[in-house]
Protein backbone atom coordinates (compact mmCIF):
# COMPACT_ATOMS: atom_id res chain seq x y z
CA UNK A 1 0.00 0.00 0.00
CA UNK A 2 3.00 2.19 -0.19
CA UNK A 3 1.64 3.40 -3.81
CA UNK A 4 0.97 7.39 -4.06
CA UNK A 5 -2.61 7.36 -5.00
CA UNK A 6 -5.49 4.99 -4.45
CA UNK A 7 -5.66 4.48 -8.32
CA UNK A 8 -1.72 3.42 -8.58
CA UNK A 9 -2.81 0.87 -5.03
CA UNK A 10 -5.61 -0.37 -6.91
CA UNK A 11 -3.96 -1.28 -10.28
CA UNK A 12 -0.91 -2.57 -8.27
CA UNK A 13 -3.97 -4.96 -6.39
CA UNK A 14 -5.24 -5.77 -9.55
CA UNK A 15 -2.30 -7.09 -10.95
CA UNK A 16 -1.33 -9.26 -7.65
CA UNK A 17 -5.12 -11.00 -8.31
CA UNK A 18 -4.09 -12.04 -11.37
CA UNK A 19 -0.77 -13.13 -10.26
CA UNK A 20 -2.29 -15.08 -7.81
CA UNK A 21 -5.10 -16.28 -10.56
CA UNK A 22 -1.89 -17.44 -12.79
CA UNK A 23 -0.36 -19.39 -9.10
CA UNK A 24 -3.46 -21.12 -9.13
CA UNK A 25 -3.31 -22.59 -13.30
CA UNK A 26 -0.02 -23.29 -12.10
CA UNK A 27 -0.91 -25.13 -8.97
CA UNK A 28 -3.65 -26.95 -11.24
CA UNK A 29 -1.08 -28.13 -14.14
CA UNK A 30 0.94 -29.30 -11.38
CA UNK A 31 -1.38 -32.06 -9.86
CA UNK A 32 -2.65 -32.68 -13.32
CA UNK A 33 0.94 -34.28 -13.62
CA UNK A 34 1.55 -35.17 -10.65
CA UNK A 35 4.36 -33.06 -9.69
CA UNK A 36 2.52 -31.70 -7.22
CA UNK A 37 1.10 -33.73 -4.29
CA UNK A 38 -3.07 -34.04 -4.27
CA UNK A 39 -3.35 -32.70 -0.85
CA UNK A 40 -0.60 -30.11 -0.64
CA UNK A 41 -2.45 -28.77 -4.23
CA UNK A 42 -5.64 -28.68 -2.52
CA UNK A 43 -4.32 -26.96 0.35
CA UNK A 44 -2.75 -24.47 -1.74
CA UNK A 45 -5.56 -23.65 -4.28
CA UNK A 46 -7.26 -23.09 -1.14
CA UNK A 47 -4.89 -20.31 0.32
CA UNK A 48 -4.97 -18.73 -3.18
CA UNK A 49 -8.69 -18.50 -3.16
CA UNK A 50 -8.63 -16.66 0.76
CA UNK A 51 -5.58 -14.92 -0.78
CA UNK A 52 -7.52 -13.47 -4.23
CA UNK A 53 -10.71 -12.78 -1.48
CA UNK A 54 -8.59 -10.05 0.48
CA UNK A 55 -7.04 -8.57 -2.82
CA UNK A 56 -10.86 -8.25 -4.25
CA UNK A 57 -12.03 -6.79 -0.84
CA UNK A 58 -9.29 -4.21 -0.81
CA UNK A 59 -10.10 -3.19 -4.14
CA UNK A 60 -13.89 -2.86 -3.19
CA UNK A 61 -12.48 -1.01 -0.21
CA UNK A 62 -10.44 1.41 -2.51
CA UNK A 63 -13.23 1.68 -4.96
CA UNK A 64 -15.56 3.18 -1.81
CA UNK A 65 -12.98 5.87 -0.88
Amino acid sequence: MSRSTTKDKRHFLIIARGSCSELRTQIYIGMEIDYVPQDKGREWLQETREISSMLAGLIATLDNE
